[in-house]
């Protein structure tokens, strides 16, 4: 399976959905991550894309973008969606990964709303949280208690970013914790990472459904190559 994960910036994705990532690789599906910017309203952002890349190692995404937008100046356009879409013609995934729509910064808000068009030939997409998002309704349930501490330690690869008090180890496990709660799984399942589905398709015999993608993909949706990064 391919996994795309698309974040604002660095951390994003490991706070949202990094113990499914770290799993997944595991298992042998291809994981590939997709930062939007740098991070420069936070940091430097020459550290934070260091930063992006040891966790992408640590994950073993087999391919990990950071592209150039300005930080906190992500708005809904034709611009942001291309992007998207060449990143996700690139990958072709069985499944997406993106913000809330309901998450609280407005970065957040306007990936969500761009990941929905960019992938609306995709089966298969799902928000993550991350813990400061709000009205989050989540309906899909992740088990990761068998690397939740592996969890924390990919989150403290952003060390520049530790004053942050929704980056600190309780915070990440009390949300997984409380998410656990909720999914009313058995005893054995202690720390969970939930998802809203924004689209979920299944074939005749229930498995994950994948439109043959390179038939319908967007041959316009070409960004500037120069403004994006790619590291292996």
């Amino acid at each position: 399976m391919n996994i795309l994960a698309i974040g604002a910036h660095p951390d994003d994705i490991e706070l949202g959905c990094g113990g499914l990532l770290l799993k997944a690789a595991r298992q042998g599906h291809n994981v590939y991550m997709y930062s939007l910017t740098r991070g420069g309203a936070s940091g430097d952002p020459t550290q934070r894309t260091e930063e992006l890349k040891r966790s992408a190692r640590f994950i073993k995404a087999k391919k990990v973008w950071i592209d150039d937008f300005e930080d906190s100046k992500l708005t809904v356009n034709n611009e942001l969606i291309n992007h998207i879409e060449f990143i996700i013609n690139k990958v072709n995934p069985d499944l997406v990964l993106t913000h809330s729509h309901g998450d609280v910064h407005h970065d957040h808000r306007a990936i969500a709303l761009s990941t929905v068009e960019a992938s609306r030939f995709n089966s298969n997409v799902l928000s993550y949280e991350i813990p400061l998002t709000r009205n989050f309704d989540p309906n899909v349930f992740f088990d990761i208690s068998d690397v939740v501490h592996e969890k924390v330690a990919l989150i403290e690869i952003f060390w520049s970013q530790q004053s942050k008090l929704y980056l600190k180890a309780n915070g990440i496990k009390g949300l997984a914790e409380y998410r656990a709660l909720q999914s009313r799984l058995n005893t054995g399942v202690k720390y969970v990472e939930a998802f809203e589905v924004l689209k979920l398709c299944f074939d005749k015999d229930f498995r994950l459904l994948t439109v043959p993608y390179e038939q319908v993909r967007n041959e316009k949706a070409i960004p500037n190559l120069k403004e994006i990064l790619e590291l292996a």
